[in-house]
């Protein structure tokens, strides 16, 4: 098999893996139908893929190295400039429109994969920096069955906007909508928690 050709079956096998897994879940995903709905045998397949996983990884490696990279620079560009806040949600949220199958593989449908630890992941490193900024803003440690319940609604609300139909414009303008209730639910939680602190003391 020549590089072309080769190439091409890679991308066919990956087109229809993609859809499988959506459909399906890693778990059930089924090598054969992805072989057929590619039109190619599964001697090919091997000849391009270790296995199925491998192919889970063609699909989900480039998304996740992007994704991390864009978060790096994102949270050292926002802490030079809070003011950028706005336009890095909008190319995040542009991104992951781009990228929704592979998001929703990744999060939702990766079990019995070694990515089904992601969403923890990421879970985690939501909860390391919501309690940063809680911690920042109360001068002590915010409950962590709190931060772990505000982390899951608002991981909840970004997959509805990246499961849902809408056109990126929509899901730009709800993400920053969220945003900004967000925010001030944060500030006001805050300042109650703030005040309850004072309750207790008196």
């Amino acid at each position: 098999m020549n590089d072309e050709r080769r190439k091409q079956t890679e991308q066919k096998l990956i087109e229809s893996g993609r859809a499988e897994f959506l459909e399906k879940g890693y778990a059930r995903a089924n090598l054969r139908d992805i072989c057929k709905a590619a039109g190619v045998t599964t001697g090919a397949f091997y000849f391009s893929f270790e296995n199925k996983e491998a192919l889970l990884a063609a699909i989900l490696d480039p998304v996740i190295t992007d994704y991390q990279r864009m978060c790096s620079v994102f949270a050292k560009r926002e802490e030079d400039d809070p003011g950028t806040a706005d336009d890095n949600e909008r190319q995040m949220m542009e991104y992951l429109s781009a990228h929704r199958t592979e998001a929703i593989i990744l999060m939702e449908k990766s079990a019995g994969s070694r990515y089904e630890g992601f969403k923890s992941q990421i879970d985690m490193q939501m909860q390391s920096a919501f309690t940063s900024y809680f911690s920042k803003f109360m001068g002590s440690s915010p409950d962590a069955e709190l931060i772990r319940i505000l982390v899951s609604m608002r991981l909840q609300g970004y997959m509805e906007l990246i499961r849902g139909d809408y056109t990126v414009e929509e899901r730009i303008r709800l993400a920053r909508e969220i945003g900004i209730h967000a925010d001030a639910g944060t500030m006001a939680l805050i300042k109650y928690l703030n005040g309850q602190k004072e309750v207790y003391r008196k």
